[in-house]
C-alpha cells in the first residue's frame, strides 16, 4: 500500500468523524489492491475463491464511554469470507461481505503507542493533525504488513483445510482467530466443508461424522441450541461428501 505523506482530511469537527476519516483514506488506498466494494464502514474485494473484507469497526459513543476509550476510537477487523463453508448465524442465501465478517478473521494490534487507549487492538484517530496523521501511516503499515500477507495467505482452498487441521485459534491474541478450538464442533465442520473444496471426500466424512458426535455428546439445553445450527450442515455436509460433490453456495457479492 502507498503511505500518503500528507493526509488531505483533517480531524476537525465530530470525533467520530476523525475515525471515518480514516476509513475514507483507508478506501482510497486500497482500491489500489481491488477493494473496490464499499457499505459504510466496510470494504471489500472479491478473489479467486473468497472475499478479502476490512471492517472499521468505529466504536459508538455509549461503548467508548463503558470502555473508557475516548470517541474516534475504532479497530481493524481484517476477515476472509469462504463461499464454500457455512457461515454459522447467517443464512446461507444472505452471504454478504457487506456485514463486515468471514468465517477467518485476523487480530490486528496497533504499532504506536497511544496513552488514551490501553487496548492494543484499538486506535484512536485524536483530535489534532499531527496525532490523526500519525494514527494514518500506522494503519497503512499494518495492513502492508499484517493485512494484505492475511489475505494471500488464503488464496488456495488447501491452506484453509490446513489452517483448520493444524493451526491454534489466537482468540485474545494478535493473529488468525476465530477458527474455534481443535476438535470443537465449529472446527470440525469447517474442516469437513474444508475438505470437501479440496476433494478430500473421506477426510470430510471423517469431520463431518465428528463434528455430529461432538453435538450430540454436549448436555442439554445447550444439545439443542448448538445442534440446531450445525447438524443440518452437518447433513448436507455428508450428502454431498458422501456423493463426492461440491457444496452448492447462493452469494451476493454487491
Amino acid at each position: 500500500m502507498r503511505r500518503q505523506r500528507q493526509t488531505s482530511h483533517s480531524p476537525a469537527g465530530s470525533k467520530t468523524n476523525t475515525a471515518r476519516a480514516i476509513v475514507d483514506l483507508c478506501q482510497s488506498e486500497m482500491s489500489n489492491f481491488g477493494f473496490d466494494c464499499r457499505k459504510r464502514t466496510t470494504l471489500w474485494r472479491r478473489t479467486n475463491v473468497k472475499f478479502d473484507v476490512l471492517k472499521f469497526d468505529v466504536i459508538p459513543a455509549a461503548r467508548c464511554e463503558k470502555w473508557r476509550i475516548p470517541l474516534g476510537s475504532f479497530s481493524l477487523i481484517p476477515s476472509c469470507l469462504f463461499p464454500f463453508l457455512p457461515r454459522l448465524d447467517y443464512p446461507r442465501a444472505v452471504l454478504d461481505p457487506e456485514d463486515g465478517y468471514g468465517q477467518i478473521r485476523l487480530s490486528v494490534y496497533r504499532g504506536i503507542s497511544q496513552s488514551m487507549v490501553e487496548a492494543r487492538n484499538i486506535w484512536w484517530a485524536s483530535d489534532t493533525q499531527a496525532a490523526f496523521d500519525a494514527v494514518a501511516r500506522d494503519v497503512f503499515d499494518q495492513i502492508n504488513l499484517k493485512v494484505l500477507p492475511f489475505y494471500s495467505r488464503f488464496d488456495e482452498p488447501e491452506e484453509v483445510l490446513r489452517t483448520f487441521l493444524e493451526d491454534d485459534d489466537a482468540m485474545g491474541r494478535e493473529g488468525v482467530w476465530e477458527i474455534g478450538k481443535i476438535g470443537s464442533p465449529t472446527r470440525l465442520l469447517y474442516t469437513g466443508f474444508a475438505a470437501i473444496a479440496c476433494s478430500k471426500w473421506d477426510l470430510a466424512v471423517f469431520n463431518l461424522r465428528a463434528c455430529e458426535q461432538k453435538v450430540m455428546a454436549i448436555s442439554a439445553p445447550m444439545r439443542e441450541r448448538v445442534g440446531a445450527e450445525i447438524l443440518p450442515y452437518v447433513a448436507e455436509g455428508l450428502t454431498f461428501a458422501t456423493q463426492k460433490q461440491a457444496w452448492p453456495t447462493i452469494v451476493r457479492d454487491s
